[in-house]
Protein backbone atom coordinates (compact mmCIF):
# COMPACT_ATOMS: atom_id res chain seq x y z
CA UNK A 1 0.00 0.00 0.00
CA UNK A 2 1.20 3.59 -1.38
CA UNK A 3 1.58 5.96 2.05
CA UNK A 4 -0.66 8.91 2.38
CA UNK A 5 0.28 11.96 1.11
CA UNK A 6 0.96 14.00 4.53
CA UNK A 7 1.33 17.78 3.68
CA UNK A 8 -0.55 20.36 0.83
CA UNK A 9 2.39 19.92 -1.65
CA UNK A 10 1.98 16.11 -1.41
CA UNK A 11 -1.89 16.31 -1.65
CA UNK A 12 -1.30 18.44 -4.52
CA UNK A 13 0.81 15.98 -6.51
CA UNK A 14 -1.35 13.48 -6.00
CA UNK A 15 -4.17 14.79 -7.66
CA UNK A 16 -2.30 16.28 -10.30
CA UNK A 17 -0.54 12.65 -10.83
CA UNK A 18 -4.13 11.62 -11.60
CA UNK A 19 -5.60 14.48 -13.60
CA UNK A 20 -2.33 15.81 -15.84
CA UNK A 21 -2.34 13.91 -19.55
CA UNK A 22 0.72 14.73 -21.83
CA UNK A 23 -1.00 16.91 -23.90
CA UNK A 24 -1.94 19.17 -21.20
CA UNK A 25 -1.41 22.67 -20.53
CA UNK A 26 -0.20 23.55 -17.10
CA UNK A 27 0.37 26.82 -15.52
CA UNK A 28 2.64 27.14 -11.95
CA UNK A 29 1.67 30.61 -10.79
CA UNK A 30 4.45 30.83 -7.89
CA UNK A 31 7.27 28.67 -9.25
CA UNK A 32 9.26 29.07 -5.87
CA UNK A 33 11.78 27.41 -6.02
CA UNK A 34 10.85 25.04 -9.18
CA UNK A 35 9.43 21.70 -7.43
CA UNK A 36 5.94 22.06 -9.23
CA UNK A 37 7.41 23.07 -12.44
CA UNK A 38 9.36 20.40 -12.34
CA UNK A 39 6.43 18.39 -11.79
CA UNK A 40 4.54 19.97 -13.80
CA UNK A 41 6.78 19.68 -16.93
CA UNK A 42 7.15 15.89 -16.29
CA UNK A 43 3.91 15.15 -16.86
CA UNK A 44 2.18 18.38 -19.50
CA UNK A 45 3.30 18.94 -22.58
CA UNK A 46 3.83 22.68 -22.06
CA UNK A 47 4.47 24.71 -18.37
CA UNK A 48 4.41 28.20 -17.87
CA UNK A 49 5.54 29.47 -14.44
CA UNK A 50 5.73 32.60 -12.90
CA UNK A 51 7.24 34.26 -10.15
CA UNK A 52 7.54 37.88 -9.07
CA UNK A 53 11.26 37.00 -7.41
CA UNK A 54 14.54 36.99 -9.29
CA UNK A 55 15.60 34.82 -6.92
CA UNK A 56 12.51 32.01 -8.04
CA UNK A 57 13.39 32.60 -11.12
CA UNK A 58 17.09 31.52 -10.82
CA UNK A 59 16.23 28.79 -8.51
CA UNK A 60 13.30 27.20 -11.33
CA UNK A 61 15.79 27.58 -14.04
CA UNK A 62 18.60 25.95 -12.53
CA UNK A 63 16.60 22.87 -11.10
CA UNK A 64 15.21 22.77 -14.63
CA UNK A 65 18.37 23.05 -16.80
CA UNK A 66 19.68 20.49 -14.12
CA UNK A 67 16.85 18.01 -14.71
CA UNK A 68 17.16 18.93 -18.57
CA UNK A 69 13.48 19.92 -18.87
CA UNK A 70 12.81 21.73 -22.12
CA UNK A 71 8.82 22.07 -22.07
CA UNK A 72 9.04 24.78 -19.41
CA UNK A 73 8.34 28.72 -19.71
CA UNK A 74 9.64 30.68 -17.33
CA UNK A 75 8.21 34.35 -16.74
CA UNK A 76 9.46 36.56 -14.06
CA UNK A 77 5.70 38.51 -13.38
CA UNK A 78 3.34 38.61 -11.48
CA UNK A 79 0.51 35.67 -11.60
CA UNK A 80 -1.64 38.88 -11.67
CA UNK A 81 -0.57 39.28 -14.76
CA UNK A 82 -1.12 35.54 -16.22
CA UNK A 83 -3.63 36.42 -18.89
CA UNK A 84 -1.42 38.88 -20.31
CA UNK A 85 1.21 35.55 -21.28
CA UNK A 86 -1.97 32.64 -21.94
CA UNK A 87 -5.16 32.08 -22.81
CA UNK A 88 -6.83 31.17 -19.44
CA UNK A 89 -9.20 29.33 -21.43
CA UNK A 90 -6.70 26.91 -23.02
CA UNK A 91 -5.13 26.25 -19.67
CA UNK A 92 -6.06 22.80 -18.28
CA UNK A 93 -3.99 23.19 -15.13
CA UNK A 94 -3.16 25.72 -12.55
CA UNK A 95 -0.75 25.81 -9.62
CA UNK A 96 -0.66 28.33 -6.63
CA UNK A 97 1.68 27.43 -3.19
CA UNK A 98 0.90 30.88 -1.38
CA UNK A 99 2.47 32.34 1.18
CA UNK A 100 6.79 32.97 0.97
CA UNK A 101 9.61 31.96 -1.37
CA UNK A 102 11.00 28.52 1.18
CA UNK A 103 14.03 29.78 1.77
CA UNK A 104 13.80 33.03 0.87
CA UNK A 105 12.55 36.64 2.03
CA UNK A 106 9.86 35.60 4.38
CA UNK A 107 8.41 40.00 3.45
CA UNK A 108 7.85 39.43 0.50
CA UNK A 109 4.56 37.20 0.42
CA UNK A 110 1.17 36.61 -1.88
CA UNK A 111 -1.59 38.90 -0.46
CA UNK A 112 -4.78 38.21 -0.35
CA UNK A 113 -6.08 40.88 -2.79
CA UNK A 114 -3.99 39.64 -5.22
CA UNK A 115 -4.64 36.24 -4.97
CA UNK A 116 -7.96 36.71 -5.08
CA UNK A 117 -8.20 39.07 -8.45
CA UNK A 118 -6.23 36.53 -10.24
CA UNK A 119 -8.37 33.33 -8.99
CA UNK A 120 -11.53 35.46 -10.20
CA UNK A 121 -9.85 35.89 -13.61
CA UNK A 122 -9.27 32.24 -14.15
CA UNK A 123 -12.28 30.87 -12.40
CA UNK A 124 -14.59 33.13 -14.93
CA UNK A 125 -12.11 32.04 -17.80
CA UNK A 126 -11.24 28.47 -17.18
CA UNK A 127 -13.14 25.80 -19.01
CA UNK A 128 -14.92 22.79 -18.32
CA UNK A 129 -12.57 20.34 -16.68
CA UNK A 130 -9.90 22.39 -15.82
CA UNK A 131 -7.84 22.69 -12.02
CA UNK A 132 -6.69 24.94 -9.66
CA UNK A 133 -4.46 23.30 -7.35
CA UNK A 134 -3.80 25.77 -3.64
CA UNK A 135 -1.69 25.09 -1.13
CA UNK A 136 -2.50 27.72 1.71
CA UNK A 137 -0.52 28.43 4.63
CA UNK A 138 -2.41 30.45 7.27
CA UNK A 139 0.37 30.14 9.56
CA UNK A 140 1.87 33.58 9.13
CA UNK A 141 -0.20 36.99 9.01
CA UNK A 142 -0.37 36.86 5.45
CA UNK A 143 -1.31 33.68 5.24
CA UNK A 144 -3.48 34.30 7.63
CA UNK A 145 -5.58 36.57 5.69
CA UNK A 146 -5.30 34.62 2.94
CA UNK A 147 -6.90 31.52 4.02
CA UNK A 148 -9.72 33.85 5.26
CA UNK A 149 -10.04 35.45 2.11
CA UNK A 150 -10.16 31.78 0.57
CA UNK A 151 -12.38 30.08 2.87
CA UNK A 152 -15.24 33.16 2.05
CA UNK A 153 -14.59 32.50 -2.00
CA UNK A 154 -14.93 28.73 -1.97
CA UNK A 155 -17.49 28.97 0.18
CA UNK A 156 -19.32 31.00 -1.98
CA UNK A 157 -18.43 28.96 -5.18
CA UNK A 158 -21.80 28.03 -7.32
CA UNK A 159 -21.27 23.96 -7.12
CA UNK A 160 -23.07 23.57 -9.98
CA UNK A 161 -20.37 25.18 -12.06
CA UNK A 162 -17.31 23.96 -9.61
CA UNK A 163 -16.07 20.93 -7.75
CA UNK A 164 -14.42 21.62 -4.44
CA UNK A 165 -12.03 19.76 -2.32
CA UNK A 166 -10.08 20.79 0.86
CA UNK A 167 -7.59 18.61 2.82
CA UNK A 168 -6.62 19.83 6.23
CA UNK A 169 -4.60 18.24 8.53
CA UNK A 170 -6.67 18.38 11.80
CA UNK A 171 -4.21 16.80 14.46
CA UNK A 172 -1.47 18.83 13.39
CA UNK A 173 0.08 22.40 15.47
CA UNK A 174 0.78 25.76 14.20
CA UNK A 175 -1.81 26.44 11.47
CA UNK A 176 -0.93 23.63 9.47
CA UNK A 177 -0.79 24.34 5.14
CA UNK A 178 -3.79 22.69 3.80
CA UNK A 179 -4.76 22.04 -0.11
CA UNK A 180 -7.69 23.00 -1.87
CA UNK A 181 -8.47 21.70 -5.11
CA UNK A 182 -11.60 23.83 -7.59
CA UNK A 183 -12.54 22.00 -10.84
CA UNK A 184 -14.69 23.47 -13.76
CA UNK A 185 -17.58 21.40 -14.22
Amino acid sequence: MEVMPTSAVDWSHAVLENFLKKDHLAVDLTAGNGKDTLFLARRASRVLAMDIQQAAMDKTEALLKKEEIENAELIHDSFENVSNYVDLKEVDAFVMNLGYLPGGDKTITTTWPATKRTLNEILAAMKSGALISLAIYPGHEAGKVESEGMEALIGALDQKEYKVVKITFPNQNHCPPYWVGIARC
